[in-house]
Formats: C-alpha cells, structure tokens, sequence
C-alpha cells in the first residue's frame, strides 16, 4: 500500500495521489530478452517467468518483438524460431533480400560489418561529431547505466555532456568524477535552475557537435542507436530531426504492463518519414499530435540548427506547470516549417518504466496536459493554427472524453485500468490552464532574474 500523504508533494501531485489503485492489479512478471538469429539460438528458461517478450534483431538491426509463453516451461530453440517465422516472417525475408543473404548465416558475435544493413550506417567520409545530451536529477545509479551504454556504443565520434539540474546533493557530481574522469569524451555541467528543457538545451549549447543528441538518465542504448540516428540526416537535407524506437527495459509490475497497454513509447518497427506533403500522419489531428514524431529520450537534431530556433520551449517540460511536451513542440515547430522528421526504428532505447501505479498515475495525468498546453500554445501564439483547431478539436471531444478507451486493441490500448483513463482526461482539461500558469511564472522570472533587474536599472538612469 502506497502511502497517500506526503507534504512535501504539491497539492495537485496529492490529489492524484488519492486515485485508488486498481482492484485487481496482480500480473506475472514478463520476461525481457534479446535474441539475435545470427547467433545460435539457446533455449528460454522458465526461471519462473509466466512469459517473455522477445525482441528479435538481425545483424543488430531490430525486425521486431514475439511473445512467447513460459507456463509450461523452457522453450527449446526450435519453437522459438517457428514462433519468429510465423510472427515476423515477412519481415525476416526482407531483410535478407535487402542484405542478399539466400538464408540464415550462424556468425560469431559481432561479426556482422559485412552486411548491408550496418553498410548502410556507415558515414560516407569523416563521421560527424555527436553532442549527446543526458540531463539528470538525483539519479545516479540509473545514469551511471545510461552513460555506460553510450559510450559503449558503435559510433566512433561523441561527447557526452551530462547536466545535473537543480542536484539535491554532489552524490551526481562525485558519481560522474569517480566513474568517468578519464574519459575525455564525458563532461559534467551543474545548472541550478530547475527544468529539464534549460538543462537540455544548457547541454546542447555547451557541445561542440554537429549533431546532438538527447537521451534520458532512466534510458539505456542500444549499441547502433547512434549511427542509426546519425544515417538518417544523410540522404535527405530536409530531414531535421531523427528518432527512433522506446522499448521498455522491464515489464516486472502490474503497473509498467499498464503502461504497456495504455500504448507505452513504441512507435512501431517501420521507418518512416512525416512531413506536410505526401508524408503526413494518418492521426485526426496530425500534425498536432506530435507524439507520433517520436521523444526527447530517443532524437537527434543539426545541432546549430537546433539552437538557432531556440531549442526546446522552457515553459514547457518538466519542472514547469505544463509538465511537458517540450519534445513534442520542436517536432511540431519542424513540420510547420517545412521540414521533415525520420522515425528509425534501428535507433532503439531501453526505457525504465514507473514501476508503481503511483508514479504511473502521475505520467499519465502530466503527459495529458503537456498535450493539451501544447496545443494552447500553438493556438494562442498564431491565429491561422487557432482556427484550425478550432474546427478539428471539437470532432474528437466526444472520443477524448466519452469514449472507454483511447483506441482500439488494434491500435494498442485496448483493456487497461480505467483510472488511466479518468486521469488523462483530467489531464487534458488541466493542460490550457498549466500552460497559463507557466507563461505567468516566466514573466515572473525574467522580471526577478539579474538580467532584468539591469535592464531595468538602466533605463531608469
């Protein structure tokens, strides 16, 4: 039982917090595990697993996930691979036509260079240089796994530039110096004022990069997520901003399925390109539901480009009332503008996701109201975007708020604890007065901050 009082919460985080929990929320723990087919299969021990979701990958490159049964013991190798040719056969075909590969090649592991698929990552000439991004708070032991796997990973030219927003302690700090001082590609920045979208685009300012990219502290990447990244600014120049695929590290609890269910931070297993021509979304209200673009804990940008248009939005994201959608507004900004956004799913994250319906209730509610701020913002900052908001958002109020459920099984949320629901169509009415309440605090200070109080000194002399 989770306690529901805690004074040093803010009263809106409390009265989420009073939401009850699931009556039934019991779930076998499901099993997480990667398999590679170029490798010799091995069996899947039980181990008290009810099941496993196998993420399967070729040469590295991600086809796609099977689920695969454990209540009546191991799997052998055999049935795991029926189970891979019946769930993922087209797409296993595809990519040993696109690798000109008759069938199956058992490879030792890491020996897969020669194959297209990874060819195809590989920079023409010199590899640009990429300013990857990981802003923290009070998170140590999490970043020091995020860290560890970036610069773990394939692509030969990084830096990392760690920014520790608003520490409650030096425990980052002296973290960062004992495991990494002898890294030259890591650096770490203090920033004391509160909010990830500061911290992040603090970070950015401070890389030398071409390219940056941002990932979470709570996030761990796979070892080509930055030369998929990296390859997909190369063919197109329109192309501004590059994604890739969130998967979840652990599904141990009711509430990480949860989460699952209510649509998670997959975006699927197919590249894709969107932009405002022949590459639009098939959401109602693209391009405003900007979450199909992607997130800020998997995506890279031209890094001067990136700054140049300010970066992300600081009155939206964590630690500001809007809670978030800062990612989500580049992405949008980017489509508006004419340009377009690739989703690479050979790009991939592993995402720790809440463990308890606690913090789970709290992402929900928040997320909800980043969206619906998002679209305030847009709304109130240009009239053209109004009215066209106008027209469409009121054909999808009664979906929004009536419907049981935000989407068909097909589409991934099918049956989930209605609580989820309840409290992100709270969110979505909280979110216009968030984003109210966050433009008010800013005004409020840039007027108290040492810049304006200057300016304001000199003008009345």
């Amino acid at each position: 039982m989770r306690s529901r009082e805690n004074g040093s919460e803010p009263p809106l985080r409390r009265l989420v917090n009073r939401v009850p929990e699931p009556a039934h929320q019991t779930a076998a723990s499901i099993r997480i595990i990667d398999v590679e087919l170029s490798e010799p299969l091995t069996a899947l021990a039980a181990d008290g697993w009810a099941s496993a979701l196998v993420l399967v990958k070729l040469h590295g490159r991600p086809l796609g996930t099977v689920e695969v049964s454990l209540t009546d013991g191991s799997v052998a190798p055999a049935a795991l691979m029926r189970a891979v040719e019946r769930e993922l056969g087209e797409q296993l075909r595809a990519h040993r036509r696109h690798d000109d590969l008759a069938d199956l090649r058992q490879e030792p592991p890491g020996e897969h260079a020669a194959h297209r698929c990874l060819r195809d990552l590989d920079p023409p000439g010199r590899p640009p240089l990429v300013s990857v991004v990981v802003a923290t708070r009070d998170r140590h032991e999490q970043l020091v796994a995020c860290l560890g796997s970036i610069l773990d990973v394939s692509y030969p030219s990084l830096e990392v530039v760690v920014v520790d927003n608003a520490p409650s302690d030096r425990s980052t700090e002296h973290t960062v110096d004992e495991l990494f001082r002898h890294d030259p590609r890591v650096r770490y920045i203090a920033e004391e004022r509160p909010g990830a979208s500061r911290a992040r685009n603090i970070g950015a300012a401070a890389g030398r990069g071409e390219i940056v990219a941002f990932t979470d502290d709570d996030a761990v990447v796979d070892r080509l997520w930055l030369a998929a990244l990296v390859a997909g600014f190369r063919d197109d120049p329109r192309v501004a901003g590059v994604s890739g695929l969130t998967l979840p590290s652990a599904l141990e609890t009711a509430a990480q399925q949860a989460f699952e269910t209510y649509g998670g931070m997959g975006l699927g297993f197919e590249a894709r390109v969107y932009d405002l021509e022949e590459n639009r979304g098939d959401t109602l209200l693209y391009p405003y539901t900007a979450g199909i673009f992607g997130a800020s804990n998997n995506v890279a940008f031209r890094r001067r480009e990136f700054l140049d248009r300010g970066g992300f939005d600081e009155t939206l994201g964590p630690a500001t009332p809007t809670f978030g959608a800062e990612d989500l507004d580049v992405f949008l900004a980017l489509i508006l503008d004419g340009h377009r956004i690739l989703y690479e799913p050979g790009a991939m994250v592993r995402h720790e996701h809440r463990r308890d319906y606690a913090d789970l209730y709290w992402q929900v509610f928040t997320y909800s109201a980043g969206f619906t701020a998002l679209l305030t913002k847009w709304a109130v900052s240009d009239r053209k975007i109004a009215i066209e908001l106008a027209e469409r958002v009121p054909r999808l109020l009664p979906a929004a708020l009536f419907r049981a459920h935000r989407g068909d099984a097909d589409a991934g949320c099918g049956d989930y604890p209605p609580q989820l629901r309840w409290l992100e169509r709270a969110g979505y009415l909280y979110g216009p007065a968030a984003y109210a309440r966050s433009r008010a605090r800013a005004w409020w200070d840039g007027r108290r901050s040492p810049e304006a109080h200057e300016r304001t000194e000199r003008s009345r002399t």
